[in-house]
Order: structure tokens, then sequence, then C-alpha cells
């Protein structure tokens, strides 16, 4: 093994173990040891270990060859073990992971989601409906300063819980399962009006073309994919700089539409792109940068995901979209037997996207 490998796996986190094809160890990075007992020259001591590494070497097992191993101590852990080829030679490698940590923070994530949903969602949604009373009876009363304050802080604490909780549901056992036939100036609008407060805030201007009555019809829940839209456009503008323009286009191409809003003279990073799908923008660091703190885009990824639609971020030259897709004419799936009515109307969706598809095909020069 020659320093140039010795140097790159001292440097990973999983832990690495070369050995020759009869089992006898040459190599070992420090996150191995610490998972597994093993010595330079000898065989490996775990004897699971042993007998899956001298069955990879007789050619009895076909690689990569994945298993698990526990720790040697009170409390186990478990380690995902895989055998593989080695990169030069004949030689095997055993790559191993501690998967005890990942498993606990999954099953602390889903203990927080069964939290939330049976002690914390009722509480938040009897705040949202009772704060507009509160709000109005303040300013009847003329009430400023401290109490006007409060009722300002509940109304956004209440917004960011709403979220938060919308974000348990997606996520949750219930899957999203509608067939409301969504007419998209109507939802555009209407998620237009919700996120404006937050474009003036920061004097940002939205320019909106494409939006007309022939737009196709899409199908599914009108109450998830509002949300889906406002949380999308929300993302747009956080990220956009103070003062600048969106250009908000929607477009039919085939049997989907396609939303986009573009932030000009903008780039985003691999990382930003990632932390932007991760609730509350943790990403991998402890400390999120500013303008990604909140759900991001991953409340709408995952109820567009449920409706057979995606979110994602391209960049084009000096400007960077937030697309947001979504199937249109009839719904991605029927869960229940359709009405003749229902049919009906999916088939003049159907058959009106067909006839745009084939007008479009005839317009384009041959």
């Amino acid at each position: 093994m020659n320093d140039a490998f010795r140097q790159l796996f001292d440097q990973v986190k999983s832990g690495v173990i070369w050995m020759q094809r009869n089992g006898v160890v040459r190599y070992a990075n420090k996150a191995a040891v610490q998972m597994t007992p093993v010595m330079l020259g000898q065989v490996l001591m775990d004897p699971v270990a042993e007998r899956t590494v001298k069955a990879a070497g007789q050619d009895m097992l076909k690689l990569p060859f994945q298993f698990e191993l526990t720790t040697l101590e009170t409390s186990p852990d478990t380690i995902r073990a895989v055998v593989i080829g080695a990169p030069v030679g004949s030689d095997l490698m055993l790559v191993l992971n501690n998967v005890s940590e990942e498993r606990w923070y999954s099953q602390a994530l889903e203990n927080l989601i069964g939290y939330i949903e049976a002690e914390m969602a009722h509480p938040i949604e009897a705040l949202a409906q009772k704060l507009p009373q509160i709000a109005r009876l303040v300013q009847e009363q003329g009430a400023t300063g401290e109490l006007a304050g409060l009722v300002e802080d509940a109304t956004t604490l209440s917004t960011k819980l709403g979220k938060l909780r919308d974000l348990v549901s997606v996520f949750g056992e219930s899957a999203i399962q509608r067939d409301e036939r969504i007419l998209l100036p109507e939802l555009v609008r209407q998620a237009i009006n919700e996120v404006m407060p937050g474009a003036r805030a920061r004097n940002i201007t939205l320019a909106l073309s494409g939006l007309d009555d022939n737009l196709p019809a899409v199908y599914g829940s009108a109450h998830w994919l509002s949300k889906a839209m406002s949380e999308y456009l929300e993302q747009s503008i956080r990220s956009a700089q103070s003062g600048g323009l969106i250009e908000v286009s929607i477009q039919a191409v085939g049997t989907r539409v396609m939303v986009r809003a573009r932030n000009q003279g903008l780039f985003v990073s691999s990382h930003e792109r990632r932390g932007a799908f991760v609730p509350f923008g943790v990403g991998d660091s402890s400390q999120p940068p500013a303008g990604r703190r909140g759900i991001g885009l991953a409340l709408s990824q995952r109820i567009l995901e449920q409706h057979g639609g995606s979110v994602r971020i391209e960049d084009d030259f000096d400007a960077v979209d937030f697309v947001l897709e979504i199937p249109a004419g009839a719904p991605a799936s029927q869960d229940a037997q359709l009405s003749v009515e229902q049919a009906q109307r999916y088939a003049r969706d159907m058959s009106q996207l067909m006839a745009r598809s084939m007008s479009k095909r005839i317009q384009q020069p041959v």
C-alpha cells in the first residue's frame, strides 16, 4: 500500500481496513480501530468479519458485500460493513460506518414528529384561529405599545408554528390524497398575495407573466398546493437581493406546468442548494447562514412529490431559477373510483392538453 492511499484513508471518517485475500490486515485507519479490534499482520479479530472476508477472498461472495457488526462495548453500536475490492491489485478492503448515531437521530426525529402531531397540532391551530379576532379587538380599543407589540409577535410566532405543523403533516403517516380540480391563475394569485408583505419589506418587485385562463387545470389538494406555492415564492424572495426583481413566469409544457421564479445576478452554491431543501436550513452546519432560516423548500418539495411534481433550483448564466413543476390534465393517482362526471372532466382536460401540444408542434418551423 503506497503513501498516497495511506494519506487519503487517514483523512476519511469511515473506517478503512486493507487486507490480503486470506484476511491478513495490511492497513487500518484510526476510525477502523475504534470500531473493531484489529492488528496489522493478523486476521480480523471479530469472528463475523473474519469469516465474511475469508469467504470473499475465496470468491464465495459477490462484491460489494454488505453486512453488520457490533462494537465490543456494554452498550454496543451497530457497524455497517462493506467488503469491496481494493483500488489496485487483488487485495480486499473493508469499509466501516457507525450507523447507531444515524438511527438514533432518525428515531428522535420520528418521536418529535409524533409529539407535534399529538400534543401541538391542535393548540397551534387554535392559536391561529383566535389571533385575528384578538388583533381586531386590540386595534378597536386603540391599544399601542407593549400590548400591540405582543399581538404582532404572537402572530409571527403563530405563522412559524403553522409551518412546522404543516411540515410534520406532510412528512407524517397520512399522505395527501385529493383530486380537486385547481385553476392555476387563482392558485398563483393567492400565493403572491400571501408573500407580498415580505417582498415589500425588502423592496423586492415581483413581475408576473404567462398567467392566463388558457392554462390547463392541475389536480390535487388546493389547500396543500397553495401552501407549496406560497413557500416556494417565499423562499425565492428570501434568497433575492434587497431591492431586486423576481420574474415569475408560468408555462404549460406538454402535460406539465412549470412555474419559474428568476432572480437576476445571483449564484447559488451546491452547499446552499442542498441547504435550501433541509428543514430549518441546518444542513451540515450547526450555524445556518442568514437568509436560510425557516422551513426552506422542504415543505414545498414534499407536497409537490405527493402530487407527482417537483421543486428544484437551476442556474442560468447570470440568474438563478426556482422552478416548481406540477402535472396537469388529471390526477397523478386516483385512490377512489371515478364518477362519470369526474371521468368526463379529466378527459376534457387531457384532450385540451393534447390539442395544445399538437398545435405547438405544427407551429414549429421544419
